[in-house]
């Protein structure tokens, strides 16, 4: 399945292409809708989603302006515009396609099937390189923005999720704390680090247990090493305990 989100000031036309997307492409889910550019300024950071769909004017920005102001820049953009003029600068920001008003929906279903093997493309170059690094020499590759980095594993502390992003916490020789994000969300980083005694202790946090002071029952909670809390989950708190238990 994939997630998506409308950005469109007419509510109209998020209507029209939802009933489009229901009829033609039954693997997207809408998982979000928004009016205008401060909603998505406030909103996105903390989403995860996959593809944008984005009306070129919005009301109170246009979309170029939007996407300048935003935190991360890797982004799957499919334009549903009426303006027939912005088509140049929608492919100098890497959008994946430009659709005029009213879409048909064959335009509509090819644009998706691009943007898929655009992620697909991307995540299957990253995940084997990943790989190879954690079975190799127990680094993990860090894929930012502008750089990937190789990580010892056993010097991150946790990781934070940060919308569709992972805050990565560092403890060096030295004893300084540095963050690092990566572009993967932090279901992504579970799967890669659960074999090297990761614990998603909350929807937010995964934890190393090399850095693990003690855990207080009530409330239930993680002390780390340097004193910080990290929250356990209700849900979680029986599967955490019996996993420390067994150390």
């Amino acid at each position: 399945m994939i997630n998506a989100i409308i950005i469109d000031d007419e509510s109209i036309h998020h209507d029209i292409l939802k009933r489009n997307l229901v009829q033609n492409c039954p693997d997207v889910n809408v998982v979000a809708e928004m009016f205008s550019g401060k909603e998505a300024l406030e909103q996105l950071p903390v989403l995860d989603f996959d593809i944008l769909f984005m009306d070129i004017e919005l009301g109170d920005m246009n979309s170029f302006e939007l996407l300048q102001r935003l935190p991360f820049s890797d982004l799957h953009v499919i334009f549903i515009t009426s303006f027939d003029n912005y088509a140049l600068q929608a492919f100098k920001v890497h959008a994946i396609d430009y659709l005029l008003k009213p879409v048909h929906p064959v335009e509509l279903v090819k644009a998706i099937d691009r943007a898929m093997s655009q992620m697909l493309s991307r995540e299957r170059r990253n995940n084997l390189i990943t790989d190879y690094s954690l079975n190799k020499n127990n680094k993990l590759l860090v894929s930012g923005q502008n750089e990937f980095r190789l990580i010892d594993i056993e010097s991150i502390t946790y990781c934070k999720a940060d919308g569709n992003y992972t805050d990565i916490f560092i403890h060096d020789h030295s004893g300084k704390e540095e963050k690092c994000t990566d572009t993967h969300n932090l279901k992504f980083y579970e799967e890669k680090l659960r074999p090297f005694g990761f614990i998603r202790a909350h929807q937010s946090f995964l934890v190393n247990r090399e850095y693990v002071s003690r855990i207080r029952k009530n409330p239930c909670e993680i002390i780390m090493n340097n004193g910080m809390l990290i929250p356990v989950a209700r849900e979680r708190k029986q599967w955490v305990m019996d996993f420390f238990a067994t150390i």
